[in-house]
């Protein structure tokens, strides 16, 4: 993970400019659906702060993070609000959020870790809470750029959330990926609900 947050502190400027205008209105409307209004919301792994930005617009109380100090200092600027300096790792809210937002986050979580950071996030949820997640749609682990990745088909995926049994799929679906360059790149999405 060191290496990922290493390179994400170098590139955070660029990395910012190629994703903060992407159009994600698509996945933020079944999220928001089960969100009820002025929900508070975690949004794990933040990026440029362009998720917050929007939810914050629309009413939602949200709490940011990212592994990056660069990404943290970014999205504090665009969202006009702190952004924790924070890893997966110490998350350790208990029943606190309505909804938890990991898109393309939870991808740098290798396997042998995701199982814990699930935990920690199903814990941070309220109960009936609802969380966003998505992977690039390809099953196993691999490295690009100085970043890791872990990436799930949906058998895989449904096979890694069988072994959370607080957690409930309420739907999976596959996207391409909002930036223009890349529309090649396929998305795997999931909603799921704290029972």
């Amino acid at each position: 993970m060191n290496s990922t947050v290493a390179y994400y502190e170098r590139n955070a400027e660029r990395y910012c400019d190629e994703t903060v205008h992407a159009n994600m209105s698509a996945l933020y409307k079944p999220f928001l659906k089960l969100i009820a209004p002025n929900g508070k919301i975690l949004d794990v792994g933040c990026g440029s702060g362009r998720d917050s930005r929007y939810f914050i617009q629309h009413g939602y109380r949200v709490e940011a993070l990212d592994a990056s100090s660069e990404m943290c200092r970014h999205a504090s600027k665009l969202i006009g609000q702190p952004v924790q300096h924070k890893t997966f790792s110490e998350i350790e809210w208990e029943s606190e959020f309505d909804g938890i937002w990991a898109c393309a986050s939870l991808l740098h979580v290798r396997r042998d870790s995701i199982d814990e950071m699930l935990d920690r996030l199903c814990r941070a949820l309220k109960p009936n809470g609802t969380m966003f997640l998505s992977f690039k749609l390809h099953d196993g682990e691999w490295e690009q750029e100085g970043r890791s990745f872990n990436g799930y088909s949906e058998s895989t995926f449904r096979e890694l959330v069988k072994s959370h049994p607080t957690l409930l799929i309420a739907s999976t679906w596959a996207s391409c990926d909002a930036r223009p360059s890349r529309k090649e790149e396929e998305w795997l999405n999931a909603l799921l609900r704290r029972i």
